[in-house]
């Protein structure tokens, strides 16, 4: 949860976050590659969503807290292909599917890599049901071996998924004041306007930051004869004096 609130990654980013991807130095995370799984259930790695890799700054608490997590649970070497998980049948193939290694930051109890649809049935789910967010609505029942054991089936909503963790960390950068440009490269959109359309509410400010500097050109006396220059931005004076000459006047937009 921390990872996900403190730079924003989507679920397989998170998963697929090598320790070689901090650079505690500079106070930064590279998302490089994420984790994902094909419909055989095979792992591996490839890009970020929309082929963006990024660098986002990490907080010196958020720093420190993985820092602290690697200390008691250390990093685990990961091999897999790269792309697709489908063994190659041309050289090309074999050079594009080449297995990498990514020493994960992110795994199981058991130091494994982590399938994100059994994290979320028996991880998070669980955790946001003790919180109180979700509802749990039935039970499955499974006998195995001649054992019973029954799993709890709780509502499904989207608003709570991983997600949402990703949200969090947007809308918290935008109400800081934060620049949508630098919040939208952060989040590897495609664009600022895909941020804008998502998160164009958590911008209260947006609109007015502006009208205090405006409002300062006018909270001033008029110029006067011994005082004939207004207390604007020496390069605002510049395009002032221009549009103040003969032949250069125009109406006002």
């Amino acid at each position: 949860m921390d990872l996900g609130v403190g730079v924003g990654p989507r679920q397989g980013e998170a998963f697929g976050l090598g320790e070689e991807d901090f650079d505690f130095d500079a106070g930064v995370v590279h998302i490089r590659r994420q984790l994902r799984w094909d419909s055989k259930g095979r792992p591996y790695f490839c890009l970020p969503k929309g082929d963006k890799t990024r660098t986002v700054p990490v907080s010196p608490n958020l720093a420190k807290r993985v820092q602290n997590h690697l200390h008691h649970s250390p990093a685990v070497a990961c091999t897999l292909p790269w792309r697709n998980p489908e063994p190659p049948t041309t050289e090309l193939e074999a050079r594009q599917r080449k297995p990498i290694t990514v020493r994960l930051t992110l795994s199981t109890t058991q130091g494994n890599r982590i399938n994100y649809s059994r994290w979320n049935k028996q991880s998070w789910r669980p955790a946001l049901a003790a919180a109180g967010i979700l509802k749990k609505i039935g039970e499955k029942v499974r006998t195995c071996g001649g054992r019973t054991r029954r799993y709890p089936i709780y509502e499904l909503s989207r608003a709570d998924m991983f997600h949402v963790l990703r949200h969090t960390y947007a809308s918290t950068q935008l109400e800081a004041g934060e620049s949508l440009m630098s919040v939208s490269e952060w989040l590897g959109h495609a664009s600022p306007q895909t941020t804008l359309k998502h998160y164009a509410h958590f911008m209260p400010g947006a609109g007015k930051r502006g009208l205090p500097a405006m409002d300062a050109w006018f909270d001033q006396d008029p110029p006067s004869d011994q005082d004939p220059k207004p207390n604007v931005p020496e390069k605002s004076l510049g395009v002032l004096q221009a549009l103040s000459e003969p032949g250069n006047r125009r109406s006002g937009r």
